[in-house]
């Protein structure tokens, strides 16, 4: 019986604001999509630092510059991708949909926090959870195995069983597997919702 789910936040609760800002900077600085992303994506030894909260705001912005040899504002660049974040309407709704029937929701997302303070105050989007794990809070990444998995499983005090995990990374789904955990890769709002209606808790 599913009590509690655990989601990402990029990709499944907001649009996948990093793809999304690699785009416009390649754009913008008339670069390669692949050079920005080898740079930005969230397994990129940078963003992993920068996600788990080992080096600041200006480290990682200064370093990225240097790395695609571009002349940029730091609060700029960093603009472009927070701006990329948008809600997903439909995540919300069965988000809203599960709170009703008295199961839990919790957040796991490697995540930096300007990112977070940004989202935060535009959007509001911590009230629709119990509480959760940040990467750069825990220090720990998703990309690092089941650890930051299992720093989840505490905040929700429940057993791998009794706990659904959505990302939309295939390789995060099967981490959270390891553990017993029912991981679900989103691809879609209507494809979550389907799974769920399987799982019996919609």
């Amino acid at each position: 019986m599913i009590k509690a789910v655990i989601f990402d936040l990029g990709g499944v609760y907001f649009t996948d604001g990093t793809k999304i800002a690699i785009e416009k900077i390649s754009k913008k600085y008339n670069l390669s999509f692949k050079s920005v992303q080898e740079i930005l994506k969230t397994g990129s030894e940078l963003s992993k630092l920068y996600r788990k909260g080992e080096i600041t705001f200006k480290e990682f912005w200064d370093k990225v510059k240097n790395l695609l040899k571009i002349k940029a504002d730091n609060k700029e660049l960093n603009q472009i991708w927070v701006e990329s974040y948008e809600p997903i309407q439909g995540t919300i709704e069965i988000i809203k949909q599960l709170k009703e029937k008295g199961i839990r929701i919790y957040y796991l997302s490697d995540n930096v926090k300007e990112r977070v303070k940004y989202l935060q105050a535009k959007f509001n989007f911590l009230e629709n959870f119990v509480e959760g794990v940040f990467s750069n809070e825990a220090h720990i990444t998703k990309k690092e195995g089941v650890g930051v998995f299992k720093l989840a499983l505490e905040k929700t005090n429940d057993k791998p069983e009794d706990v659904a995990y959505i990302d939309d990374k295939e390789e995060y789904v099967e981490t959270a597997k390891k553990l017993g955990i029912k991981a679900i890769c989103f691809k879609s709002p209507k494809q979550l919702e389907e799974e769920f209606k399987n799982l019996g808790i919609l």
